[in-house]
């Protein structure tokens, strides 16, 4: 996906830039509130993109209730995220590399937490504005407190479906999430959120560290 080709996709760009489409912050939290609320899982195919070299990445992801996900990337090399809500695994394939660590539920660190997390807890933590076309109902969340990890997250529905992610990092620069064959509220088996560390590769395990330092 190229950025630039996208329109509706610039539009999202331009007005979380403006901020002029997004002011209405209390009629906004309820309704997306209620899209979050009906997920209960998500399976999706993804592509990537950040503004800053364009590169894309492919992948599959899946999520389920409360902070689990798997979000595995294919292409250009591969890469898994894994947590079941209480570990996280992140494995390089490429630098047979895993890292182990306790996941912190701060969707400010793990945006996709916003679609795995607690509905509830969203109006605690952002303003919410919200503007709807004929497709897509489009929410764009900005942190009540400063971040250093991202100043705004887009997220665009078609109908209850998520259709994408914009994320806009403190350093004015976009990253591109973007859905396809998406499948909502199906059931997800337990063993999908573990990893299963393969044989042979370089292991660092954050707890341990963490809980020598």
């Amino acid at each position: 996906m190229q950025l630039q080709n996208s329109p509706f996709i610039v539009k999202i760009l331009i007005s979380a830039i403006l901020s002029l489409a997004f002011l209405e912050s209390g009629l906004a939290t309820q309704p997306l509130q209620e899209k979050l609320s009906k997920l209960s899982s998500i399976t999706t195919d993804f592509s990537q993109q950040t503004s800053r070299d364009r590169e894309v990445f492919y992948g599959r992801l899946w999520i389920e209730k409360p902070n689990k996900f798997r979000y595995e990337t294919t292409l250009p090399w591969q890469q898994s995220l894994v947590s079941d809500g209480q570990t996280f695994w992140n494995y390089d394939a490429d630098l047979e590399q895993l890292t182990i660590d306790t996941l912190e539920h701060d969707p400010a660190k793990f945006p996709i937490l916003l679609l795995s997390g607690q509905s509830e807890k969203i109006e605690e933590l952002y303003n919410i504005g919200a503007y709807t076309d004929d497709k897509h109902n489009v929410y764009n969340l900005q942190p009540k407190t400063k971040n250093h990890y991202f100043t705004s997250v887009t997220l665009v529905f078609r109908g209850d479906v998520p259709e994408s992610i914009v994320i806009r990092d403190s350093m004015n620069q976009f990253t591109t999430i973007t859905f396809s064959n998406t499948d909502v509220n199906a059931d997800l088996a337990d063993d999908l959120f573990i990893f299963s560390v393969p044989e042979g590769v370089d292991l660092v395990d954050q707890r341990v560290i963490a809980g020598d330092s």
